[in-house]
């Protein structure tokens, strides 16, 4: 197990990011499970994430979709990070407030320099609400742990 894969588990059960991530913090996810090309994580539709509908933003649910896929990137453990290229988004299904929705994010084909990866959100009846995948190109700044 590589460490990127041990410092995003040691996230698991944590409510503050483990390091300074003010996005990730206002998310307020909750890791559930890395393995190396997979992140699972759950988040809660709290009121400030909801369109004037009552439901969650498609912009709420996009940001959650690319920090999973982001994640899954860092899990690789290259010596680079990784930046979304482009992202394709589909949004079956809504989520209210106060609802936990999970989201799981997996490599597709990692590329020397540019990765395909994909992310899911489900409801707790496991019901697909939107799934995304992206392209992602290899940059030399790295997320620094």
């Amino acid at each position: 197990m590589n460490n990127r894969v041990k410092f995003l588990r040691n996230q698991i059960g944590k409510e503050k990011w483990q390091y300074d991530y003010p996005l990730m913090d206002w998310l307020k996810p909750n890791v559930l499970e890395v393995e190396e090309g997979y992140v699972k994580m759950s988040f809660k539709a709290e009121p400030y994430m909801l369109n004037p509908l009552g439901i969650l933003h498609g912009g709420i649910v996009s940001t959650i979709l690319d920090e999973l896929m982001g994640a899954v990137s860092f899990t690789l453990a290259r010596p680079n990070g990784f930046v979304t290229i482009n992202m394709n988004v589909d949004f079956l299904s809504p989520a209210k407030l106060d609802e936990v929705v999970w989201a799981e994010g997996a490599v597709v084909r990692a590329g020397k320099t540019v990765l395909h990866v994909k992310a899911e959100l489900y409801n707790t009846e496991n019901k697909l609400l939107a799934k995304a995948t992206s392209n992602m190109i290899a940059v030399p700044a790295q997320i620094p742990i």
